[in-house]
């Protein structure tokens, strides 16, 4: 009776052993894969044409491989003489890839850059919509959306022009996580910070779900000396 009762009890641990083992891999299975969005790592100045009296907001989608190579810059938002300054720029940067379940695959980054003159007629700035352009990687990612922009107040006193370049993190709840400064000028820098923790956002989705991911904002300053557009 001794021995029964002791083969007994070992069934029924393997049993119950089994069970678990069977919910663990479904919970595997089922989980949702996590995409963490590209990083940009290095940026260079983008250039405010002198011969061009245009502002506004130029929008481009950056694709990266999986090692963080450029393949190519969509245009989602132009304008037909800052655009071509704003490409030519980005390419020249440098970027870590997004990561999926931390591996590293082609990716898609979104960048906004503001040509931001010294005189400005209104803080609000314009947000046309975007141009149609082919889904970001990976498949089921959309990068998170500007709902609303302001221009930057040029500060009293300087003369200085330039990109300031800052990578913003989005959370999953529209709200903005953390803004970071890539390429900083001095005398500019506060003023393009403060700027953009007054934009608005909506989140991006991975797979239909909200989740926190990056965009980089860049303000190019004209100063008064250069004249308003």
């Amino acid at each position: 009776m001794h021995v029964t009762e002791k083969v007994g009890g070992t069934r029924r641990y393997s049993v119950l052993l089994l069970v678990l083992t069977v919910l663990s891999s479904t919970s595997i299975s089922a989980r949702s894969p996590k995409f963490v969005s590209p990083v940009l790592l290095t940026a260079g100045d983008i250039p405010y044409p002198v011969a061009s009296i245009a502002s506004g907001i130029v929008s481009v989608t950056v694709n990266l491989d999986a090692a963080g190579q450029l393949q190519s810059v969509q245009v989602l938002r132009d304008i037909p003489s800052l655009t071509s300054p704003t490409v030519a720029a980005i390419k020249q940067w440098t970027f870590a890839p997004g990561k999926l379940d931390d591996n590293p695959v082609p990716s898609s980054l979104n960048v906004s850059v503001v040509f931001n003159p010294a005189v400005l007629q209104t803080r609000r700035l314009a947000l046309p919509s975007v141009q149609p352009a082919p889904p970001p990687h990976p498949q089921g990612y959309l990068p998170p959306e500007i709902s609303a922009a302001f221009y930057a107040n040029y500060p009293p006193n300087s003369v200085a022009t330039g990109a300031v370049v800052l990578n913003v993190v989005v959370g999953d709840s529209d709200q903005i996580r953390k803004v970071s400064t890539i390429r900083a000028i001095p005398s500019l820098t506060s003023q393009a910070r403060a700027a953009v923790n007054a934009w608005s956002f909506n989140s991006a989705t991975f797979q239909g779900k909200a989740i926190e991911s990056d965009v980089i904002i860049g303000f190019v300053f004209r100063s008064p000396a250069a004249g308003s557009p």
